[in-house]
C-alpha cells in the first residue's frame, strides 16, 4: 500500500467442519433468525450456477444434500452485521468459513 491509503482491518475468519446435523442446524438458524441476502453456489472454481437473486435456503439444502456443487456461499444479515458463510465439500462433511462484515 502507498502512504496515502489507510490500512483497513480484515474481518475475522471463523472455520469449522460440519456434519449433516450441524449443517441442518446452521441452515435452520439462518432461516429463523436472519435476513437472507443471497445464496451463491459454485460448480467450478470460476463458475456460479443459478440466479443468486432467486435461490432460497431450500435450494441451498437441496444442492448441499445432493452434493451437486463444490460449495456455496450464504450471505445474510444478523445482529447488526452482514455475514458470509462459505460451505465447501470435504470428506468429513462441509467446511464452513464465516466472515462478519460490519454494516455501515
Amino acid at each position: 500500500m502507498n502512504e496515502t491509503t489507510p490500512e483497513l482491518p480484515l474481518p475475522a475468519l471463523h472455520q469449522a467442519v460440519l456434519d449433516a446435523a450441524d449443517l441442518e442446524a446452521l441452515l435452520r438458524d439462518i432461516e429463523q433468525c436472519a435476513e437472507l441476502l443471497a445464496v451463491l453456489p459454485k460448480q467450478a472454481a470460476t463458475e456460479q450456477i443459478g440466479d443468486p437473486a432467486r435461490l432460497t435456503l431450500a435450494d441451498a439444502r437441496d444442492l448441499l444434500a445432493r452434493r451437486t456443487v463444490r460449495g456455496l456461499q450464504i450471505r445474510y444479515r444478523h445482529d447488526g452485521a452482514e455475514w458470509w458463510d462459505t460451505l465447501m465439500q470435504v470428506s468429513a462433511g462441509w467446511r464452513l468459513v464465516r466472515i462478519r462484515h460490519e454494516v455501515g
